[in-house]
């Protein structure tokens, strides 16, 4: 049985909808996470990481849109950089990652709804 307090604070963390770390290299790497999770168990992505997962589905028999490619691919660009690059040390526009991320997933949760997909998983970053 779950107690009023815990079912109220659980409403309220929805009605508050998705909370974002405050640390850019958890945010990128938990926004590639999810969209990379999507994509190989939704398409059948292979590959190293987001890019080669996005390639994969590009040259599969059902591609993605090219802006939502694009849009990830931004998304992919600006995580490596954090990883690889020793002079980017943070998300320079963190509100236009976090909208780009959530379009993305969006776009790619109501495709998988055109196509009648119900193995997907809601992803969403903690």
């Amino acid at each position: 049985m779950v107690k009023f307090g815990e079912a109220l604070s659980a409403f309220i963390k929805f009605l508050a909808g998705p909370t974002y770390s405050s640390n850019d290299y958890e945010l990128a790497i938990k926004a590639s996470k999810n969209l990379e999770h999507l994509l190989e168990h939704e398409w059948g992505a292979q590959g190293k990481g987001l890019h080669e997962k996005i390639s994969w589905v590009q040259d599969s028999s059902s591609p993605l849109p090219e802006d939502l490619m694009r849009r990830m691919r931004f998304l992919a660009t600006i995580r490596n950089k954090l990883i690889h690059d020793v002079e980017f040390t943070k998300i320079e526009n963190r509100s236009k990652f976090i909208e780009t991320y959530e379009r993305s997933k969006r776009e790619l949760q109501a495709i998988l709804v055109q196509r009648g997909s119900s193995r997907s998983n809601d992803c969403a970053i903690m």
